[in-house]
């Protein structure tokens, strides 16, 4: 398989990803401020940016100016004049905006640029598929939708991705192109998991159920928490299900073991370093001492994500790159991060 082409199905299946646990998580959020306060709810849509990475910060001359008023307010008024977002347009921004790096319109673009490379090695249901779904999404009444009636907007997202990956697991053969697009989709999918339990954590006191249901709706996991016969709104009991769980589907340690399998199954008689970091990533947190970690969990979330970042980085320098700096790649565009003057745009760079 060509190196251009294991790429494009590899950041294919992290931007088809990102679009899905985007509006998973929006889609709870949403949910969870239709029954509290604006300054409740624009802390939740502002948790949900952090998960995200796709903060906007304060120009910086309004930074001192805004520091000022806000020592000089009640203690009510400071989340809301400090925050002053719109709850609802700021969930449009992050599904509808096509500028937006990271969007679910813009990751599902990407995605369908990078498909439309691969026409000949993907079955045919999942090009038309994404080419619908991509057509849908750019039509101007989307953002009324979204704004008008978000729910059902962001349930027809859902089920669309959730299509596709049924295309891609049941009528896609098995072969070097389904493994690196499998990849992408388990790496991404363990760094959402691992920034969603960095973000909501210190919510998590215990004392509330709506807290623990929020954080497990983000991911679709709350049945399963459910049925695994646990109910406890403890957060280190939210973590452990969310990290350590691997029969879960969207847990870390899960994305992990797929993750390594895939790549042994690429190459079958080598131990190349994207196998052998996943194996000690894997290995780190399956045999973990949970209690300790839970002792210190924002510096072991801190080191996953950066462990699965480093997998990510080695899966392009030994398949798709050689050797070739990642600053000199075409690809290298981070969402939410300015683009470098001069710098070529092309779909499919690191999230």
């Amino acid at each position: 398989m060509l190196a251009r082409h294991a790429e494009d199905m590899f950041w294919a299946g992290r931007y088809l990803e990102r679009a899905e646990d985007t509006a998973r998580m929006v889609r709870a959020t949403l949910l969870s401020t239709v029954a509290e306060s604006p300054a409740q709810a624009i802390d939740r849509m502002q948790n949900l940016t952090r998960t995200l990475r796709l903060e906007e910060p304060a120009p910086t001359e309004d930074v001192q100016s805004m520091a000022e008023q806000l020592a000089m307010s009640p203690p009510m008024l400071r989340s809301e004049a400090g925050l002053g977002i719109d709850v609802q347009a700021e969930a449009t921004r992050l599904v509808t905006s096509p500028a937006l790096a990271g969007s679910v319109v813009f990751c599902v673009g990407c995605a369908r640029e990078n498909f439309r490379t691969l026409r000949d090695q993907i079955p045919s249901e999942l090009w038309e598929q994404i080419n619908q779904f991509h057509l849908r999404l750019r039509r101007d009444d989307f953002s009324v939708a979204m704004d008008n009636d978000p729910f059902p907007t962001l349930d027809l997202i859902q089920a669309n991705c959730q299509t596709m990956t049924g295309v891609i697991s049941s009528s896609m053969s098995q072969d070097e192109s389904y493994r690196f697009l499998v990849l992408g989709q388990m790496l991404e999918r363990a760094l959402m998991t691992c920034r969603l339990v960095s973000v909501r954590y210190p919510e998590l006191d215990g004392s509330s159920y709506d807290e623990m249901a929020l954080t497990l709706r983000s991911v679709s996991a709350l049945e399963a928490y459910q049925r695994a016969g646990q109910s406890s709104p403890l957060g280190a009991d939210v973590a452990r299900f969310l990290l350590v769980n691997e029969l879960f589907p969207r847990s870390v340690l899960h994305c992990l073991l797929v993750s390594e399998n895939q790549v042994a199954a690429l190459v079958p008689h080598e131990k190349p370093p994207p196998l052998r970091r996943l194996g000690q990533l894997r290995s780190e947190l399956e045999y973990a001492d949970f209690a300790d970690m839970v002792a210190d969990l924002p510096s072991h979330l801190t080191a996953i994500e950066a462990g699965v970042r480093e997998v990510a980085e080695l899966v392009g320098g030994h398949f798709f790159r050689k050797g070739e700096a990642l600053d000199l790649h075409a690809q290298a565009i981070k969402p939410g991060a300015p683009i470098k003057q001069g710098a070529p745009i092309k779909p499919g760079g690191p999230l």
